[in-house]
């Protein structure tokens, strides 16, 4: 879910933030960051200091240093002894490598998911892609974004392997951040609708080959993706 107090970034000011002192203050502050990264409200290449974030959150460095680690296993920051941490770019070779591994695992969950379809589950699924019309509409990119992890997940409880799911959130949180870079583009999230009505269609006729071919060719739709936002944002990616 979305933090209820987002962190943001007012030129050299940062909004304090005040942590839940009855829940782990690392976790808390992994979770602001990662949001904030993954939404592109804190660019490429910025400094991540320790100092500023101590003071922000209102806690002690361990915390901070151990939410930047997570992030840094993530692949959303970088960390230099005798440099300090900053803000990944998006790395196009990691973001290759986990869009194979979505593209392996949400096709095995589609088929498994192809088994146990019913009227029930399509009409969720057009639930869902009537709300993302809606937040598409409105211009509501984070809306947006949780009606689409609504709309993949429900493939994995489909199938009854809801465990799976949070390995494919593993595999993908590169492409998700070029999905928030994307969204604010006139038609991207009109366009994602459209793939995920071809994968429905697909499933409603009992035609399971057609809709994995159709979810293989929605997630690797982030090639042309890249190619179309890389101009917009040339300090936002690099190769390795």
């Amino acid at each position: 879910m979305q933090p209820a107090a987002r962190l943001k970034l007012d030129g050299d000011a940062i909004a304090p933030i005040a942590l839940d002192r009855q829940l782990p203050a690392a976790d808390q502050i992994y979770t602001h960051l990662r949001e904030a990264i993954l939404t592109c409200r804190i660019r490429p290449n910025a400094p991540v200091s320790e100092n500023r974030l101590c003071g922000v959150f209102g806690v002690s460095r361990s915390p901070v240093r151990i939410a930047l680690t997570r992030l840094a296993e993530d692949g959303l920051i970088e960390i230099f002894p005798q440099r300090g941490s900053f803000v990944a770019p998006v790395k196009l070779k990691q973001v290759r490598e986990g869009q194979f591994a979505r593209v392996a695992l949400e096709t095995a969950l589609l088929e498994h998911a192809a088994l146990a379809w019913s009227p029930e589950w399509s009409a969720r699924a057009h639930r869902s892609m009537a709300n993302q019309s809606h937040h598409a509409a409105d211009g509501d990119t984070w809306a947006f974004y949780l009606e689409n992890e609504s709309f993949h997940r429900a493939f994995a409880e489909c199938a009854g392997l809801e465990g799976v799911w949070a390995t494919v959130q593993s595999v993908k949180t590169l492409l998700d951040r070029i999905g928030h870079l994307a969204n604010p583009v006139p038609g991207h999230m009109e366009h994602i609708i459209a793939e995920h009505a071809s994968i429905i269609g697909h499933l409603d006729v009992g035609d399971t080959h057609k809709a994995i071919l159709a979810m293989r060719a929605h997630i690797n739709s982030v090639d042309a993706t890249i190619a179309r936002l890389k101009p917009m944002f040339t300090d936002y990616f690099a190769e390795q």
